[in-house]
């Protein structure tokens, strides 16, 4: 039976200190895991409340937008009325979006009504020529090549 040298010795001493080593570290992570949630948590209820500096700036910004707004002031919203004022506003910016596309289709038509209409319908003559003029193309091909 061989003895284990010095080299092996040294070489399982410093693997035992790594190890050592990850399990510190590992639990030093666990424990900030568990920091990170508990204040996650904390941050998603909504007993959280800003600083007070930053209460006053938002008080003061509310009065000036109370005043641009006839005087409507809105100083107790919470973070569900926020969530619930934002998905408003982005509903709003994606109808408009759509009707923005809408009023697309209708550029290059005189502002007049009547106009307008009359240019549609020339339009829509021009395409049911083109329409018929490409399928008597494309007959005259399958002619061909027959």
């Amino acid at each position: 039976m061989t003895t284990p040298n010095v080299k092996t010795k040294q070489l399982i001493g410093e693997d035992d200190q790594q190890l050592q080593r990850i399990e510190t570290l590992h639990q030093q992570l666990k424990a900030e895991q568990a920091r990170a949630q508990e204040l996650l948590a904390k941050l998603k209820s909504e007993d959280v409340q800003p600083p007070k500096s930053l209460l006053k700036e938002y008080h003061k910004q509310a009065q000036r937008f109370g005043k641009e707004n006839g005087g409507k002031k809105r100083m107790d919203i919470g973070m569900s009325e926020m969530k619930a004022e934002e998905r408003e506003i982005r509903e709003l910016e994606a109808r408009v979006s759509g009707l923005e596309g809408k009023v697309r289709g209708f550029e290059g038509l005189p502002p007049d009504r009547e106009l307008a209409l009359t240019e549609v319908e020339n339009m829509r003559k021009e395409l049911v020529v083109l329409a018929r003029r490409r399928d008597e193309m494309f007959d005259g091909l399958v002619d061909e090549n027959k």
